[in-house]
Parts: structure tokens; sequence; C-alpha cells
């Protein structure tokens, strides 16, 4: 009797596991065994099969998803597009080293309290408004996810959202209040995160791509991140605002006051990672007019080696440590060099180019609005079931040999909405780590959650297509 629970418990994982990856490899299996589409290599047909399989296991995670990412150049070297070099040579991006320095970055404001302080700051400063509370905590958000990973962000804030609500002693409007605060911070992270290459996975991938072409640095892709996201938060806060219905108008900011007594002034710790972030974010946007001025090689001011010497000057200084970063999300690493090494392998056996000649057609005959109307929905919702990773490592190469094979048409006016659109997985769990986050909690039902991402999604999306369609006319893009 004892042992009957951990065999059954046992056989329950196990079944899990096999229906999960049993439907990966079925689904994969099944794309081989399809006869091969007309205009597609053999190779071409076994990468389009890859492409199924890394969309598959990063869906259904019969495994983690760093351990889900790691198979992804392991199929592709079985499926014979890739040799073992060729698979993970993408793992050594300097874009990856950018996202996973960045994450050692946010350990450091983690570690000594930085966001904490600045949230207490900001509620006092609003008054306790309702709406300037919210606007105040999509702020802080926003502008963290920008530099330290939207994710993270949310995990560091959404703490700070249950202590105000509990402010509120009748229960019903707390609870109401805290989704509205919760959902706040994690549409802001990912706004934010449009901002800045650093701002998610999928703008690492597309950043990957886009270098190829040319130079392509960290201030070139602010000079469209940034206004989108100043575009789309105040969007993004209002639109919260109407549709999340909290009959509180006025919040204590009494707690946050005691808060802020308690820590006391800022620490020189705390003073030392302030500087060096605002310096290592002055390096990523103006490093390589620095290399100039000062006689030094530009890549020694490229935006993987600032971050990793910001990093390294930390650890000198012994304001982090290994132990501090070793529970970092080491996986984002993983993904990320998945992501380009699916993209690397569709685009080297020719399966982007035959994706290429099925959407030309499509985007070629209506008029460049509707194009990018089509484009972007299509890539916000489809984030909401598939890693966003995954959706930039297969438009960004197809969408750049698009636009090659029509005329007038530049990489970035197709890439940029379409990668920053993947920001827009609001309605379902699967969609990011952010909403998992408000899932799991049981902060958001999951009915509140559909409804109101579907709308930010829908209307979001709208306003990105218009945006760049206005950055085109103006002859800004």
């Amino acid at each position: 009797m004892i042992l009957k629970p951990k065999i059954s418990g046992s056989v329950s994982r196990i079944s899990h596991f096999v229906g999960r990856f049993g439907l990966v490899i079925f689904l994969t299996t099944a794309v081989l065994l399809l006869p091969r589409p007309e205009g597609l290599t053999a190779s071409g047909h076994h990468a389009l099969a890859a492409f199924v399989f890394t969309a598959a296991i990063l869906s259904l995670e019969p495994v983690s998803l760093p351990i889900a990412a790691l198979m992804v150049p392991v199929c592709q070297v079985a499926l014979g597009i890739a040799t073992t070099p060729q698979a993970f040579e993408t793992f050594s991006r300097p874009v990856v080293f950018l996202i996973l320095a960045s994450l050692f970055l946010a350990e450091a404001l983690r570690k000594h309290g930085l966001t904490r302080r600045l949230a207490m700051k900001t509620i006092v400063l609003s008054g306790g408004g309702k709406g300037a509370v919210l606007f105040g905590l999509m702020g802080i958000s926003a502008v963290f996810s920008m530099w330290v990973g939207n994710t993270a962000t949310a995990a560091m804030l959404i703490p700070v959202a249950l202590t105000i609500a509990k402010q509120i002693p009748e229960k019903k409007d707390s609870k109401k209040m805290l989704a509205l605060l919760a959902l706040g911070i994690a549409y802001s992270a990912s706004v934010g995160g449009m901002a800045t290459i650093l701002g998610g996975a999928a703008n690492a991938v597309a950043s990957g791509f886009l270098a190829e072409l040319g130079p392509w640095s960290f201030l070139d892709w602010m000079k469209y991140g940034v206004p989108s996201f100043l575009v789309l938060f105040p969007l993004t806060w209002a639109m919260l605002y109407k549709l999340v219905k909290v009959p509180v108008r006025q919040l204590d900011v009494a707690p946050a006051k005691e808060q802020i007594e308690k820590m006391g002034t800022m620490s020189p710790k705390e003073k030392e990672v302030s500087g060096v972030l605002f310096f290592t974010a002055v390096l990523w946007v103006g490093g390589p007019f620095a290399g100039d001025l000062l006689g030094l090689p530009r890549s020694l001011f490229s935006s993987a080696i600032v971050a990793v010497m910001a990093v390294s000057y930390m650890a000198v200084r012994r304001i982090i440590t290994w132990e501090d970063v070793k529970g970092v999300s080491w996986g984002i690493f993983l993904i990320i060099g998945a992501g380009l090494s699916l993209g690397e392998s569709l685009t080297r056996t020719g399966a982007t180019q035959w994706f290429s000649g099925l959407i030309v057609p499509l985007v070629s005959g209506p008029s460049l609005l509707v194009t990018l109307i089509a484009l972007v929905l299509v890539s916000a919702l489809l984030t909401n079931l598939l890693n966003n990773t995954t959706i930039a490592a297969v438009f960004v190469p197809v969408l750049i040999s698009v636009s090659a094979d029509i005329g007038g048409l530049s990489p970035l006016q197709v890439v940029l909405p379409v990668t920053l659109a993947t920001t827009f997985g609001y309605s379902l769990p699967s969609a990011s780590g952010r909403m998992a986050l408000l899932a799991s909690t049981g902060i958001v039902d999951k009915s509140s959650m559909i409804r109101y991402g579907l709308i930010v999604t829908v209307v979001s999306s709208l306003v990105l297509a218009l945006l760049f369609y206005g950055f085109i006319l103006i002859g800004f893009l």
C-alpha cells in the first residue's frame, strides 16, 4: 500500500513524458513521410521536419525549455541537415553572450534591492491614485525589461504588486487590483522589451540574422524599437485601465513610505550598481563612437563585449559573485542558440527560399499596409501558441528572402514589425514566462487572460503595423 502511490506517480510522469514527446516524434516523422513538396530539395524537406520538431518540442515542452533547445541541434544532425560544428556554431554568437550578461546584471539589481526601492518610490510619487500607481509600476517594468529581460523583470515586480493589493481590505477588490497590476507588469515588460536587443530572445535572434546582412548595432535596433515603445506603452496602459474594472480609486501610500524609511539612504553598493548600469547603457548606445574617439578598436565597444566587461567589473568589485549568478535563467542562452541554429539550417538547405516562394505571391499582391497588418497579426497570434524564438528563427530568414525577391522592399520593413509583434503574447500561459507566472499563481484566471489578451493583442498589432507603415511613408525606414 505504501509503494502503490509511488508507482502510480512514476507511471503517470512517464506516460505524461512519453505522450508529449511521442507527439513531437509523430509530427516530425509525419512530415518526413509526406511526399516532398514541389520545388523543395530533399535536404530542405528534412529541414522542414526539423522546423516541426523545434516548434513542437518548444511548445509542448515534454522536457524543460533549455533541454528542449539542446535537442534542436541533435535533431538537425540526425536529419543530416547540419554537421556538428554547424549545429552548435550559433550558440557562440555575440548576441547570445549579450543576453546572458544582461541576466547577470539583472541579478546585481535584485541582490542589492534597487528594483524594490524604485518601485516603492514610484508608489509614493504616484500619490496613491489607481491609474498613477498602475502607470508607475508599468513604467518601472518597461524600463527594466529594456535591459535585463522581461520575464525576470516581471518576477521581480509581482511581489510589489502583491504588497500594494494587500492594502485593500475588501478581498474581492484586492484580487481585482492585483490582477490589474500584475497584467500591467507583464504587458509592459513585453512592450518595454521592444526597445532594445536585450528585451527578448526574438529580438536577439532577429538581430543575429540582420547583422549578417550588414552593420547592425544596438543603436540601430533602438532607432525603431524606442518609438514603437513610446507609442504602445501609453496605449497598453489605457486599454488595461479601461478593461480591468477595479472599484478602488485611491490607495494608501503609507506602507510604501514606511518601506522606504526602513531601507534608508542608498548604500555605496547600490550607487555603484546604478553607476555601472548607466555607464553600460551609454556604451551600448554610443560604444562605436567612443572607440573612434579613443582610437581603440570598435569591436572592443561592441554590445556583447561591453556587457561582459560590466559583469567582469562587478565580479572584481564583489558586487556579484558566482554564487549569485548560478541561479539565473541560463536556459535563455540555449534557446537563442537553438533558434539561430534552426534558422541557419533552413537557409542552408534552401527551405527558406521555398517558404519565400510561397509567401511572395501573398504579400506582393495586396498593398504594403495590408501586408504589414497581416504579417504582424499572424506573428502576434502565433506567439501565443509557439515559442517566439521559433517564430523569429523561421520568419526572419524567410522575410529576408522575400524582401530580396520583391523589388523596393527592405528586409527591415518587414523583419522589425514582425519580430516586435512576437512580444504580444498576452492570451495564453504558453505565450511566455510572464503569462505562465500569472497563470500558475492564480493571479489571473484563464478566461480573463484570454479575453483581455486578445483585445490588447489585436489593437496593439494594428497600431504597430500602422506605425511602421508611417515610418516607410516618411522614409524613416
